[in-house]
């Protein structure tokens, strides 16, 4: 999983926490709490994304479905097990979820797609589109969603919501890198680094790469710059991805 991957994960699931609790569905046994209540205590992702699928699978008609599901979702997520993340995604948006969950769950699905989609892939097209459309879904629901946190302020309960945008922005951005429309891409790259109080070092590394495939070096190299500055874009190999790319400009 990229290190945007995981931002939007610890992000999201760090907000909705408090948004899960206030909207405590009714349940119909203690059996029913309890299995709930050890989705949310599940130490690691692992162990939670595993209460989870138990969860669902034994109360599938449960009010907490939905939140069962987001939870084991950002846990498959972090576990960078793509195809579980997809399901259990799917599950959530099924589920007719408070407009929190659902914006958290466009979000970590628009981000997700367009890094798991690859050049030759047949239906990349399909992909990318449905990538789109979450983020764009969630765009729109951003600014009708209410404070989750109570303790949050009214300026930082904006700045989140603006990092939310920047999200969404950076998910339509990494889509048209893939569809290598570039000035697209970097129009939507240059709107989640404005956006976004802490911008990553990935959306600068897609920018700087959106800009030399157009052949504008010298701003690639200044991003390219400023990425590394902030401490790089790492490849799993431990490679400053921004290093890499300004030694070919």
């Amino acid at each position: 999983m990229s290190r945007r991957g995981i931002l939007t994960l610890i992000l999201v699931g760090t907000v909705w926490a408090v948004g899960l609790l206030a909207q405590m569905p009714q349940f119909k046994s203690q059996e029913e709490i309890d299995a709930f209540m050890k989705v949310q205590a599940a130490p690691t992702a692992a162990e939670r994304a595993t209460a989870g699928a138990d969860f669902i699978a034994k109360y599938p008609k449960s009010e907490a479905v939905g939140l069962a599901s987001y939870m084991t979702m950002l846990s498959y997520q972090q576990m960078n097990d793509f195809d579980n993340m997809l399901l259990y995604g799917g599950m959530v948006l099924d589920s007719n979820p408070a407009a929190g969950v659902k914006v958290g769950t466009l979000i970590s699905l628009a981000n997700a797609i367009p890094i798991r989609t690859r050049e030759f892939d047949l239906d990349k097209e399909e992909k990318l589109g449905t990538a789109e459309d979450y983020a764009k879904e969630a765009m729109t629901l951003i600014p009708t969603i209410a404070k989750m946190d109570p303790n949050m302020s009214d300026d930082e309960w904006l700045a989140t919501k603006m990092d939310f945008m920047s999200q969404c922005h950076e998910a339509i951005g990494s889509v048209n890198l893939k569809r290598e429309d570039y000035p697209e891409a970097e129009a939507s790259l240059r709107k989640a680094l404005e956006m976004s109080p802490n911008p990553t070092t990935f959306t600068m590394y897609n920018l700087a790469m959106a800009l030399s495939k157009q052949g504008k070096n010298e701003e690639a190299s200044e991003m390219a710059d400023r990425c590394s500055a902030g401490g790089g874009a790492m490849s799993n190999a431990g490679d400053d991805l921004c290093a890499e790319l300004k030694k070919t400009l």
